[in-house]
């Protein structure tokens, strides 16, 4: 792989991250154009790292509350979260690793998109959702004057999106959107921070997973690439981060799911269907 397309797909990485629209589905996209299928894995978990960091810096705060009240509500649900994760990642770890070839990932995009056309229908009905401005009204938006220590997510609601961060580990699926989208259609608040957070653990777990499995490196084994593209991944998404956050915030979740369902149609006319 030159480090062109690293750096490329490092950008993409950066940019998707932060939006409802499945960052590891586009590389799997990138990496079926490009002819890349070695070590894709343990890229998209490296990938993953470097936004990683975009969001500790961003929720520096939060994060520093959390680390400094290590048994805390919040700590304790995010576990029960990321445990319910990893267990069911375990499960069904085989078909993740067959969708990593790109297979019926337009059936992916296609749920993601479904989860959130449900999620605003959800909002809208409970009154949370403006009928004409788009914006949500209150109680269901990260709130900068919450208190991180207890975050408004009960443990019944933990264990929903534990289970729907596991299953979005298959490309196609957006972490963010599906777990933000679920948290909304359960009655969650502060969800798309809790989001975030949940997904520092969970990223960590997965570098574990792919370091002991043993993971080929790509790009001929090219650290210093790698690195370079880390840094560039992590600038995209720091700068992108405040940006997308707001959009995910203060607009119809709706508009991603147009975006997914066309990208999903384009897919199938090329003809990107095993």
């Amino acid at each position: 792989m030159s480090i062109w397309i690293l750096l490329l797909l490092a950008i993409v990485q950066g940019l998707t991250e932060f939006l409802p629209v499945s960052s590891s589905g586009h590389l799997v996209l990138f990496y079926d154009w490009f002819g890349i299928e070695d070590g894709t894995i343990l890229l998209s978990v490296l990938l993953h790292i470097a936004t990683l960091f975009s969001v500790l810096i961003y929720y520096r705060k939060e994060v520093i509350q959390l680390v400094l009240h290590p048994l805390c509500n919040t700590n304790r649900k995010m576990l029960v979260t990321t445990i319910i994760t990893c267990g069911e990642v375990l499960l069904i770890k085989p078909l993740i690793d067959r969708m990593f070839g790109g297979e019926y990932l337009f059936v992916f995009f296609l749920i993601t998109a479904i989860l959130l056309f449900v999620s605003d229908y959800m909002a809208e009905k409970r009154g949370l959702l403006s009928r004409t401005s788009g914006s949500f009204r209150d109680g269901i938006v990260a709130s900068e004057a919450i208190d991180i220590t207890d975050i408004g997510v009960s443990y019944r609601q933990a264990i929903i999106i534990g289970l729907t961060q596991g299953v979005a580990c298959i490309p196609g699926i957006s972490r963010s959107g599906s777990t933000i989208a679920v948290g909304r259609i359960v009655g969650a608040k502060d969800v798309t921070k809790y989001s975030f957070l949940i997904s520092i653990p969970i990223i960590i777990a997965s570098l574990i997973m792919e370091l002991v499995s043993g993971g080929g490196l790509v790009g001929g084994g090219n650290i210093v690439a790698l690195i370079l593209a880390m840094i560039i991944c992590f600038f995209v998404g720091l700068s992108c981060i405040r940006l997308m956050t707001k959009i995910v915030n203060n607009n119809r979740l709706t508009i991603f799911a147009y975006y997914l369902i066309g990208l999903s149609i384009i897919l199938i006319v090329l003809g990107f269907v095993r």
